[in-house]
């Protein structure tokens, strides 16, 4: 009798300890897949959303859905300022968005007036190996935070409501007023250019161009031009002065949690997709470039020749004026990739 006891007591003492999930194996299923919140500032039409959940589907699949993605896109988790102080936190993992130049002026370089003159010149720049994504990691690295790529989104132009004079003859007067977005790497290039600026509200822009307050306007690639503008201007010149570029970032803390085989993953689905996106971004540019005319818009496209003097001109000059905040060692770094 007593040797049956004390088997039993052996027994239930194992069931015991397997139904609370003992030991090492025991904790790792009780917590499940590890869940990563990815926010965006994009609304779901946007290339961009199209982008996130390729990322989703693609982590999912290839850790065997031990990493899974929830998006919340078009700012549902505040805007890209607010976004990012909560990647940095860790109350949100990882972020596609505008990245804020509150914590440090050079996060703002990608949008540096003419960074680049064409696509084949930007997938250079923005090449994850290349200089100034390598930089950009090291100063969100200091922020707590990772960077993964630089995401494409299109060449900016300008939308206007009368027609340009000098329109390839940089630092020549272009004869209108121009609506610029406040910040200097936006307003010294179309200043360079020979633009007169004015830094209005975006949300002022549509009845400015209306009631003549201003003539034009700087600030989106076609797709933008064409959604938000198409109604009011009459005239699209491609100048490619900025770029319009997001960025993947995530938490350290959160990305070095995930084990290192599936960190892998994760990586590679965000770099990837960043990529790729300049060949997107393209076809985009195309795209709308096609539908602004279709619309009645006259387009205007600068030669290769013709980019490659306001760039030379525009870098010669605006840039000297943003190396206050950008710093002449990065400035300089970028020069040399071309």
């Amino acid at each position: 009798m007593k040797r049956v006891f004390t088997l039993l007591l052996s027994l239930c003492t194992a069931l015991s300890l397997a139904a609370c999930g003992s030991g090492e194996g025991g904790g790792k299923a009780a917590t499940g897949p590890i869940l990563i919140k990815l926010a965006t500032q994009h609304p779901t039409e946007h290339m961009a959303h199209k982008a996130a959940e390729r990322v989703k589907a693609r982590i999912e699949k290839e850790t065997e859905g031990r990493v899974q993605l929830k998006i919340y896109p078009a700012n549902q988790l505040g805007d890209a300022s607010q976004i990012y102080e909560e990647v940095i936190r860790g109350s949100v993992d990882a972020a596609h968005i505008t990245v804020p130049e509150s914590y440090d002026s050079r996060l703002g370089a990608g949008f540096l007036p003419y960074i680049a003159r064409d696509y084949d010149q930007i997938r250079q720049i923005f090449d994850k190996n290349a200089f100034l994504p390598k930089e950009m990691n090291k100063m969100h690295e200091k922020l707590g935070v990772k960077f993964f790529s630089y995401f494409g989104e299109g060449f900016i132009g300008v939308g206007t409501v009368v027609p340009l004079e000098n329109v390839t003859k940089p630092g020549t007067e272009k004869g209108i007023l121009l609506r610029v977005p406040g910040l200097d790497v936006f307003k010294f290039g179309a200043e360079e250019l020979g633009f007169r600026t004015s830094s209005l509200p975006y949300a002022d822009t549509y009845s400015a161009l209306q009631t003549g307050v201003v003539k034009g306007w700087l600030g989106g690639p076609p797709n933008l031009n064409y959604y938000g503008f198409r109604d009011v201007i009459k005239y699209y010149y491609q100048y490619n002065v900025n770029f319009e570029s997001t960025q993947y970032v995530m938490n350290m803390k959160k990305f070095m949690s995930i084990p290192e085989a599936d960190r892998k993953v994760v990586e590679a689905a965000f770099v990837d997709e960043g990529q790729q996106s300049f060949l997107m971004a393209e076809s985009e540019d195309q795209m709308y470039r096609k539908k602004l005319e279709e619309a009645g818009i006259k387009v205007t496209m600068l030669t290769t020749q013709e980019l490659e003097e306001c760039a030379a001109y525009v870098r010669a000059n605006a840039w000297k004026r943003l190396e206050k905040n950008l710093t002449p060692e990065l400035l300089s770094g970028i020069k040399a990739s071309y």
